[in-house]
């Protein structure tokens, strides 16, 4: 097939169906040929211009430019995978009413209800190492014990005012004392 993109709009749309089923069928033994480094590399997980053009036996003859004018003709471009997610609890859909029920709530009646989200996380005093652009690797130098501290917070839906509490240990009985520190601070608020 020789692809003439900027054609009839019936062989544009044959090419674009083309790549997509190739596409979607994610990269396979040529392209696994093609950027193999050792004798046992295994495929690909993702599509690269070099893997897309040894995949399309049409496309074989087109410098590594001419493949993606080809893809964005098509409509075809680079995207950033999106994870999918889901909750598993056959209840989601109705704590998810709920939940907006609660913030409605709470803009309706801000004197008496208060919806506030809730997280706890941990960190620690040393940042990961990561890589960075440079001459050479940069060294990061590292002082002291690298300590883990931990937080528990909320944050004010209808505010933004956040309210925390943090330690070497956040357990039940420094939750429990942010729940009264919640108390304190909303103390007309009713409990749902």
């Amino acid at each position: 097939m020789v692809a003439n993109v900027g054609g009839p709009f019936e062989e544009r749309e044959g090419v674009k169906e083309e790549l997509l089923e190739t596409l979607h069928a994610g990269p396979g033994e040529a392209a696994r040929q093609e950027v193999m480094v050792g004798r046992s590399a295994p495929v690909p997980s993702r599509w690269t211009l070099r893997t897309v053009r040894v995949s399309v036996a049409w496309l074989m003859g087109y410098s590594l430019s001419g493949v993606w004018r080809v893809l964005q003709a098509c409509g075809l471009g680079w995207h950033t995978a999106r994870a999918r997610l889901f909750s598993p609890d056959p209840d989601y859909r109705g704590k998810v009413r709920r939940l907006h029920r609660g913030l409605r709530d709470a803009a309706r009646h801000p004197d008496r209800v208060v919806a506030l989200f809730l997280d706890e996380f941990g960190y620690r005093r040393w940042p990961e190492v990561a890589p960075t652009w440079g001459l050479e690797a940069a060294v990061a130098p590292r002082a002291g014990i690298n300590q883990q501290w931990r937080t528990v917070g909320a944050l004010n839906a209808l505010t933004g005012q956040v309210s925390y509490l943090d330690g070497y240990i956040v357990g039940r009985r420094q939750v429990m004392q942010f729940y009264a520190q919640l108390d304190h601070t909303y103390p007309a608020a009713e409990l749902l």
